[in-house]
Formats: structure tokens, sequence, C-alpha cells
């Protein structure tokens, strides 16, 4: 007997959430998706969501505590990018440019040399270094001066000192705080490789001065496993001046893998790679590296500009990229002429609710932090992004912004979810994921070809469990289910 004391606790429960569920809904709840909720133990209100036809005219039929607002994880980097487009445009590109304030003289550059960020996304030290080979070719051997990091387009333009990590993975890529100098997102990419003895490690960029020492060792645990003993890489000074980066912890056998990780300071990292890069071209640099401001009369060596805001949004939607949607973000602020003496941050935050009210939408419940979703602050309810979803639809940047999305089970985030469904192929959906936050918001087309806005979520400390309610919702929506609802609530 008491054996059936749990099990009939958590039929209960499931009871309780079924009868929550359709009492706040306007229409009912999905039978699948209450099923679901009772099979993943989620709480009662724990889900929201918002589901309306697009092309028509008439109010949604579809709503269950819609207008809460919620935490919605990286959902919100869908209303980063709608502004974007509309504010930008697609078309739009970053500046970076390397300059000095003297002029080069027989194979010598005497005075410094400025490195100006724009704030672009896609600077990868590749690139850079394509720069600085440019610089090279103009017959430039030696650098006299130093290096001077102008970061000004920001204000401030370093947030990331002092700042509090977001969890216990600071140097997690998805972690980088962003400024307007950003090479390669400041990351090293170690690259793991065993056999049944032998463990190979390979660090990328090239670094002057610094080594990767390896003191992992091998165990036979499931690759799938391999970072449950990852430990954070320790940064130790060498006498020379060099550094020496110590992995520690254990790696599977017969395992490959590479972790991209924020190993050193932003500065520190430029300098040795820059240093890396200009001696393998063959050059000499005497100076070091410096936070400063091109000067007035400032010579430009090169300038380049990358991918369009267009192609950097299927980047921040397809893969969810933290950090380029953080530089999104900072750019509407740095581009915005409203309130130029507040921090670039604060201004950005204001023009994307200007742009939200400009859209129809009432901007109240919306919070904006960094734009990303990486934050337990930022808030929108299901009502306002499936509206903005609608008017997106229907805007003149459709297009680039439908392209952006991850399509069920075919690639992005959305590549193993919803496989075996009607919504496979026919869903475009942006994920959203933190430790207590689920979301799934997009278009789902349903089995007769009508398109649907959809904004999904669950806020519960259980939301990791979540994701197969809200995967059986769209399915629902897929399989027609929301088309019968509504010709069911028109009679």
């Amino acid at each position: 007997m008491p054996m059936l004391v749990p099990s009939l606790l958590r039929a209960a429960g499931a009871f309780c959430v079924l009868f929550a569920l359709a009492a706040q809904a306007a229409d009912p709840v999905p039978a699948a998706v209450m099923q679901e909720l009772a099979r993943q133990e989620i709480p009662a209100g724990a889900l929201s969501y918002r589901i309306e036809p697009l092309g028509a005219a008439a109010a949604p039929a579809h709503g269950l505590d819609e207008r809460r607002s919620v935490n919605p994880a990286s959902a919100m980097k869908l209303v980063t990018t709608l502004a974007a487009l509309d504010t930008l445009g697609p078309a739009y590109r970053w500046r970076t440019a390397l300059l000095s304030d003297a002029p080069p003289a027989h194979g010598a550059l005497k005075g410094n040399l400025y490195l100006l960020g724009g704030g672009e996304p896609n600077l990868t030290w590749e690139r850079l270094g394509a720069m600085l080979r440019s610089v090279r070719d103009e017959g430039i051997v030696s650098i006299t001066g130093d290096l001077v990091l102008d970061r000004s387009l920001f204000e401030p333009s370093r947030t990331d000192i002092g700042a509090a990590p977001f969890d216990d993975t600071p140097d997690a890529w998805y972690n980088v705080i962003p400024d307007a100098l950003m090479v390669s997102d400041g990351l090293i990419s170690y690259t793991l490789s065993s056999d049944a003895s032998t463990l190979r490690v390979q660090a990328t960029p090239p670094l002057s001065g610094v080594r990767v020492l390896n003191r992992m060792t091998l165990d036979d645990r499931p690759c799938a496993d391999w970072s449950d003993t990852w430990r954070q890489p320790l940064v130790q000074a060498r006498a020379d001046n060099g550094l020496q980066i110590v992995l520690t912890g254990s790696f599977p056998r017969h395992c490959s893998k590479t972790v991209d990780l924020a190993t050193l300071e932003r500065d520190e990292y430029l300098e040795r790679l820059v240093r890396a890069l200009w001696q393998e071209m063959g050059g000499q640099w005497r100076g070091k590296v410096r936070a400063g401001r091109v000067p007035p009369g400032a010579q430009m060596l090169v300038e380049r500009r990358f991918e369009t805001l267009a192609e950097t949004v299927r980047t921040v939607n397809k893969n969810s990229d933290a950090v380029k949607a953080r530089l999104l973000l900072l750019t509407m602020g740095a581009t915005s002429s409203a309130g130029e003496a507040r921090p670039t941050l604060e201004r950005a935050r204001g023009r994307v609710l200007d742009w939200i009210v400009a859209q129809g939408v009432d901007p109240a419940g919306i919070v904006i932090e960094n734009g990303a979703g990486l934050s337990r602050h930022e808030r929108i309810s299901p009502a306002a992004l499936s509206a903005l979803l609608k008017r997106a639809a229907a805007s003149r940047w459709q297009p680039e912004f439908a392209a952006s999305l991850p399509i069920a089970a075919l690639d992005g985030t959305m590549k193993n979810r919803l496989k075996a469904t009607l919504a496979a192929g026919n869903s475009r959906l942006k994920t959203g994921t933190l430790r207590d936050v689920a979301a799934l918001a997009g278009y789902v087309r349903d089995l007769h070809g009508q398109e649907w806005a959809v904004a999904a979520f669950i806020n519960d400390p259980q939301a990791e469990k979540g994701r197969a309610v809200l995967d059986r919702l769209m399915a629902w929506v897929a399989e027609g289910g929301a088309a019968a609802q509504q010709q069911a609530h028109d009679r």
C-alpha cells in the first residue's frame, strides 16, 4: 500500500495541472499537450502560449495565459534581430580599420598602429591576419610604436571588467560580454582527440609566448559524457614573459571534441595574437598593446567590412549566438541619435522599445537586458512576441528574417527536434533554454497550408522536461489542430 502513495500523489497532481490549465485557457488546451504536461509532471501555471493564424484579421483563437510576462530565454533574440533588420536595414555592415599616426617610411612604421573597432560581430582572427597582411604587403616590416585598441564606439567601452558571472562556466563562449572590438570573441579553440592511449590537444589561434600544457588523463566514459570531468584551464605566467595554459581533468578514449573558451584577458589575447601573426609574416614589433583612441588626422592603412546584417541575423538565430545578438543590440544604441550622452546599452534598449511601440505592440511588461536572452531579468509575453512575429511576416524584411530561423528537424538548434512529426520541415522556430526556461517561437505551417505565428514558454525549475511539451504543441499545430479548434470556435 505505501508504494501506491507516490503514484496517487502524482496522479492527483497531474489532475490539478489539467484542471488549472482548462480554467486558464480561452480555448481547450490540446489533450495531447495536457497529457505531456502530466507525463513530465510540469506544475500548473508553468505553460503559457499564443497561436494565431497569419493573414487573418480576426483575433487569435488560441491562447493560454498569453498576456503573462515571462522569461523568454533565447527567444528574445527574435525581438533583437527583428528590430535590427528594421532599424539598421539588412545591408548594414560594420567597419573595422587599421590606422597609423605616422606615415610609413623605408619599411618602418615609427608611430603607433591603431585598431579601430566598429562593433563587428564577424571579425575572426584569420580576418584580422588578412588585414595585417595588407599592411605587410605595403612593404612595412617594422612597427616601433604601440598597438592601440580603440573600443570607443560603445560607451562604456568595457562592461566585462568586474561583471558578475552569469553562471558557473564564466569562460564558456556564450558568456562572453562583447565590446566594440571582438576578434573571434576572444576565444581559444581547444581540439582534443584521443585513441586508446594518447590524447592530442591543438589550440588556435596562434598566440605569441603561449603554450598549452596537457595534464589530462584518459578514462573509459562514453564520448558523449566528455564534459563531466572537464575543468577550467589554468593560466600560469612563465619566467620568460610567456604564459602556459594547463589542461587538467580527464577525457574519454576514442573521442574527439572541440571546445571554445575565453581563457585569456582580452587585451593580452589581442597583443599575443597580433604579435604571433605579425612575426609569421616576417615582421618586427617593439611596442605593446594599450587602450586609446584614434587621433584626428590618422592615416588609413586598411579598412574591412564583412557580412551584412542579414547574414549575421541568420547566424544569430540559427545558432543562438549570444555574443552576436548582444552586438546587434549595442549597434542599435551606437547608431541612435537619441540621448547621445546616455550609455550605449541604455540607448539601445530605448530604441528597441520605441520600435516595438511603432509596431503597434504594447511594451508594458517587456524587459530588455542584453537582447540575447542570457538573462534572469528579460521578460516578454506570448501575446507581445506573437504580435511582433505576425507583423514581421507581413514586413518588407520577411524573407531575411524567416530564413534566419532554425527549420525543425533540419538545421540550427532545431536540427534534432520534432523529427517524425508533421512539423518537421514545416516549422521555423527559435529555441530558448535556461535553467528554468524552455521556449519555442516562430512559424508553423499546418497540413492545410495555413501559416501560424506561435510563441510558447515554460517558466519552471522543471523547464528542461518542458521541451517535450512545447514540441507536442508545435506538432499539434502542424497536424491541423489549431485550424480545427478555430473552426469549432467560429461555429
